[in-house]
């Protein structure tokens, strides 16, 4: 089922029109994400998603959709009259959770806690609460070897705090990846255009034409 995209999850954007060049729209995403594989960018994933061109019962379109950690790039490329249109829309992923079911979620684990206490005292509760850190370790884990999507502990209360603040800290490191996530997908993309032009002997991309439009990046990737 398609779903909606809007600019304003985006925080960084580019886009290029290759004149008088055609190509299908799926060729060009297996090139682009076999620039990927070829660069071996580390735990990241490649999907295919339908989002919707407009409003209700608008036409969908498909992207390429790559994601790490927190970050997501919506790749699209399109036919545009006689031409080839090519974006890329960079977001931070925001899992959703409504809020009454948040509550009724913190509710439920309160009553649970009310509960083990009562039944199994206050020194088997806190061997519990201890144990929390290390199985959100596992999830951490798995999220790192790609098995595991860390979406659903994220949105939960308190727990997903919890696990961002004791793995997902806003480190020099953590930032400079990134950064260099952008920069490969970016340039994953503009080398599969450099090699489509190139065969057809096109103009190449001007370095002007190269720069994504940041729109706030530094202040919104943490």
């Amino acid at each position: 089922m398609a779903t909606k995209a809007t600019v304003d999850n985006a925080f960084s954007y580019w886009q290029t029109l290759i004149d008088n060049f055609q190509i299908a729209p799926l060729q060009f995403y297996q090139a682009v994400e076999a620039h990927l594989r070829n660069r071996q960018v580390p735990e990241t994933r490649n999907a295919r998603v339908d989002y919707q061109e407009g409003g209700l019962l608008s036409a969908n379109r498909e992207y390429l959709h790559i994601t790490r950690e927190k970050l997501a790039f919506d790749i699209c490329g399109a036919p545009f009259g006689t031409s080839f249109f090519v974006s890329w829309w960079l977001s931070e992923t925001k899992p959703h959770l409504a809020g009454p079911l948040k509550a009724l979620i913190l509710l439920g684990m309160i009553l649970a806690a009310v509960a083990a206490v009562d039944q199994i005292g206050w020194w088997a509760l806190l061997a519990i609460v201890l144990l929390v850190p290390g199985l959100l370790y596992v999830v951490h884990d798995m999220t790192i070897d790609g098995t595991l999507n860390d979406d659903f502990i994220r949105v939960l209360p308190v727990i997903g705090p919890l696990y961002e603040w004791l793995f997902k800290p806003n480190t020099y490191y953590r930032f400079d990846t990134m950064v260099m996530f952008q920069t490969a997908v970016h340039r994953a993309v503009c080398d599969v255009i450099d090699e489509l032009t190139q065969a057809k002997g096109l103009r190449a991309l001007s370095e002007a034409e190269r720069k994504p439009i940041l729109r706030a990046f530094y202040s919104k990737a943490a």
